[in-house]
């Protein structure tokens, strides 16, 4: 049976999924993920050499609530101040109908859409009702929260645990009363973890911290004696693939090194949400057959990657390049870790 325990985990709310004792899901729930929300922005000004608009859609946060929207991805109805014939049309000033698909991140502001994704909402997929009432507001107003409920969240975390065990059998715990109601009025069966009757806390019962420390150390260990160093940098990440003391060395044992090393790299990948490019060092292999077959083991472990991880690459250094989408903040944007 897989567990999802839900949980104040380094004082954020936090939904931890484990398959045989593993952690296999981390989800941070920061209220600062903004993807989905919907606002009326207004244009503060237009850059005609790479065809797009820099938005405003909230007040008084400096660089944080001005977003990037390429012209070309503006209907033309979405112009809330007045009628224009084309998106070219729209000048510093405009108002204009915008949702958040992918939020700031370091020095990059966020990226905004105009073609909007309503899915479940109050306005039930009618863009038309949605824009009528964004006419009546002024500008910088919060339209739509689109922040996931906690269910489908769990639901989430249910997709991604079946991936990595074969039992579809859950059992979902916390130790927040108010949260075990909210998923009870869901028709999501939780348990609630009662402190006080236990007497001893929940992350102490399903020993979290010592299941977690891994995500914060740059030395991650393997059952073989191997070990691999994450090391997070602003432009890129990189992972170093080291056999430990282990005196074999023979191609098929680096092979199976590899091979669990490739694992853990994907589940630290995952779990510390690293994303951009990232490059993994494994120990060399002379063999170019065992080589292709790290390869296609790779891209076997990788496919089903909510945020897209790809393999891109061999380089002539033995390198191998991969590319992760970024869709939330990774683990230590979200935590300090100077403060572990």
């Amino acid at each position: 049976m897989s567990k999802i325990v839900i949980t104040k985990w380094h004082n954020k709310l936090s939904i931890l999924g484990f398959s045989d004792g593993t952690l296999e899901y981390l989800k941070v729930l920061d209220g600062n993920d903004r993807r989905g929300n919907v606002y009326t922005g207004r244009v503060e000004n237009k850059t005609n050499n790479i065809e797009a608009l820099f938005v405003r859609f909230e007040a008084g946060r400096g660089k944080r609530g001005i977003g990037f929207l390429p012209i070309k991805s503006i209907p033309t109805e979405c112009v809330l101040n007045r009628n224009v014939s084309s998106a070219s049309e729209i000048k510093p000033g405009d108002i204009l109908l915008v949702q958040i698909r992918t939020d700031e991140h370091k020095t990059k502001q966020a990226r905004l859409s105009s073609r909007i994704k309503l899915h479940s909402s109050e306005y039930d997929g009618d863009l038309n009702k949605l824009i009528d009432v964004a006419k009546t507001r002024t500008e910088y107003q919060l339209l739509i929260n689109k922040g996931p409920t906690l269910s489908r969240e769990i639901e989430e975390a249910k997709r991604h645990l079946l991936k990595t065990t074969d039992t579809d059998s859950f059992k979902i715990v916390s130790d927040i009363k108010s949260i075990c109601d909210e998923l009870k009025d869901s028709d999501t069966d939780c348990e609630f973890y009662d402190e006080e009757q236990q007497r001893i806390s929940l992350m102490v019962h399903y020993n979290i911290t010592s299941k977690t420390d891994d995500l914060f150390q740059k030395k991650v260990w393997l059952k073989s004696g191997g070990y691999i160093i994450v090391e997070q940098t602003e432009t890129l990440n990189l992972i170093d693939v080291n056999s430990g003391k282990n005196q074999k060395k023979s191609d098929d044992f680096f092979l199976l090194l590899n091979k669990e090393a490739a694992d853990e790299c994907v589940r630290q990948i995952r779990l510390r949400n690293l994303s951009g490019m990232i490059l993994i060092d494994f120990v060399s292999m002379k063999s170019k057959e065992l080589q292709n077959e790290l390869i296609s083991y790779i891209e076997e472990i990788t496919t089903g990657d909510p945020d897209h991880l790809r393999f891109i690459d061999l380089t002539g250094l033995g390198i191998m390049e991969f590319t992760r989408d970024k869709k939330y903040k990774s683990l230590s944007e979200t935590i300090d870790f100077k403060d572990l």
